[in-house]
């Protein structure tokens, strides 16, 4: 889809609903007891049973989305098993205990529907991306269950999107996810213009490794959020130039000479203690200067985008300009989560969220986020 098609597409959707050929603005609820056409983020007309009562979501970061937006599981009935991963082995298996025991088998490899799993599911609608493929979409629209299409296309700021479609399909939740989405946005705007008082000179060059293979490294290029996110928030990536997730040898990364690395959650091995304990980074300046740090991991992973990415945003602001004015991490946490999750995380559940232990020795990692 080109951008100038995509961006017109996104402000329909933020406007109105089609109804029985009447158009609904975004601050006015449909009719009850009726069916719904949604406009859905790839431009496709959705009909939407008049009570949404059981959701299946195809996309990983969905799921969570669903908790956040009912703040419970009742309505999931089936999940993707990354998203099962996330939830068992992040906070979310503890705020909401019944979300370990929602079906993972609803969606394969490749995001490749299991329709029998749907169909058994009973699920009123499903939730799919509308950006990989058509076997990722044909073989549900064919049984006759309505699916809802994300796009996953932008910045961290694309959370917000997904939170507006995923608030308007589901039942008695629109205005819930309109405020949660223009939550994600101010914080985006509030970073924005405290970055845009920082000098070009003082932005550090931020490198973000992905995964490990042997002695390269899977990086994240300009077609990343990640990217995105190191720009908003006030770094400088030199792979921007690269593409998505590219492969780069550990050279390249010395030649870098990064002043920051920031290691992923998808590589259970990157760890901090890794890259110092490395003879073949010790010449880094961001190993040097331990300023490697290990992304945290709340309701959600916080490298991708999802509607704990404000959080992510404020970390990396506070990492990139320790010197700079910014709220304290701990007390936005427990904010956030509190109007997220309707639940107030411990100083021990926020530890292990901000990684405490793996970040202890990176550079004023404790002496910054510690109670």
């Amino acid at each position: 889809m080109k951008p100038k098609r995509f961006e017109c597409l996104r402000r329909f959707v933020a406007v109105s609903f089609l109804f029985s050929g009447a158009v609904y603005a975004s601050g006015a609820a449909p009719p009850e007891g009726n069916p719904t056409i949604l406009i859905d983020q790839n431009g496709r007309e959705v009909k939407i049973p008049a009570k949404v009562e059981r959701v299946a979501t195809l996309v990983i970061p969905a799921a969570s989305m669903v908790l956040a937006l009912d703040q419970g599981a009742g309505r999931l009935v089936g999940i993707h098993p990354a998203s099962r991963a996330e939830i068992v082995d992040g906070m979310l298996g503890r705020f909401f205990p019944e979300s370990k025991k929602i079906r993972a088998d609803v969606v394969g490899e490749g995001f490749a529907p299991n329709v029998e799993a749907l169909l058994a599911s009973k699920a009123d609608l499903v939730v799919q991306w509308g950006d990989r493929g058509d076997a990722a979409l044909s073989p549900i629209v064919k049984v006759g269950l309505p699916v809802l299409t994300l796009n996953s296309a932008g910045g961290g700021e694309i959370a917000a999107e997904w939170l507006r479609i995923l608030g308007r399909g589901l039942t008695g939740r629109q205005a819930r996810g309109e405020a949660l989405a223009e939550a994600i946005l101010a914080t985006r705007d509030e970073i924005a213009k405290s970055v845009a008082q920082i000098p070009e000179s003082r932005r550090p060059k931020v490198v973000y490794l992905y995964r490990r293979q042997g002695n390269a490294f899977q990086v994240a290029g300009g077609k990343t959020t990640v990217d995105s996110d190191i720009r908003l928030a006030g770094g400088v990536n030199p792979a921007s130039h690269l593409g998505a997730y590219v492969p780069v040898s550990a050279e390249q990364v010395l030649a870098w000479a990064p002043d920051i690395v920031l290691l992923g959650n998808f590589d259970k091995d990157l760890k901090p203690a890794l890259l110092f304990e490395s003879a073949l980074f010790a010449s880094v300046p961001a190993v040097k200067e331990k300023r490697v740090y290990l992304y945290p991991r709340g309701g959600f992973r916080w490298d991708p985008p999802s509607q704990e990415t404000p959080l992510a945003w404020r970390w990396l602001f506070a990492l990139f300009h320790p010197d700079a004015p910014s709220a304290p991490l701990r007390d936005e946490i427990v904010e956030t989560y509190r109007r997220l999750y309707g639940h107030t995380p411990t100083a021990s559940e926020i530890g292990i969220i901000m990684r405490m232990i793996d970040n202890n020795d990176s550079l004023n990692y404790s002496k910054k986020f510690s109670p």
